[in-house]
């Protein structure tokens, strides 16, 4: 009974990214994609969010890429309004040979457009949520 108060006690309200901040392309070979991104971020709750996984797809120049992963999850601190980082790895899908004209095009100039779509997992104490989301951004390494 006890336990059920205090669930019943916690309200939620959403953590919001109110800008991506920065998107730095790490690596971008054949195999995959590492990528971070800065994101600025509130966190109203007076308890941590952490996000501990994802499942989107990423998309590079308009072409299907792979799968896009958290490599380590994202710690929002409690009632915080700041920047956080994101640490991603995307490895390619079998058969992203019609990728190989983008990765050339963007070795050359520097630069990409991603587009992520998917869902995040995030929770807190025992309580978790599932959130979608879809963004896109030029890139540069």
């Amino acid at each position: 009974m006890l336990l059920l108060a205090v669930l019943c006690s916690c309200n939620y309200e959403d953590v919001e990214v109110r800008e991506i901040k920065k998107l730095s392309i790490h690596r971008l070979d054949k195999s995959g994609i590492d990528f971070s991104a800065k994101l600025y971020v509130e966190n109203p709750n007076g308890y941590r969010i952490v996000v501990s996984r994802s499942d989107a797809d990423l998309y590079l120049a308009n072409k299907h890429a792979g799968k896009a992963h958290l490599k380590e999850a994202v710690v929002v601190p409690a009632r915080f309004r700041g920047e956080v980082e994101a640490h991603v790895r995307t490895d390619f899908d079998s058969g992203s040979l019609s990728l190989l004209p983008v990765i050339i095009s963007s070795g050359l100039k520097r630069r990409v457009e991603l587009r992520a779509a998917g869902d995040i997992r995030a929770r807190s104490f025992l309580i978790g949520k599932k959130l979608s989301f879809d963004y896109s951004h030029e890139a540069t390494f």
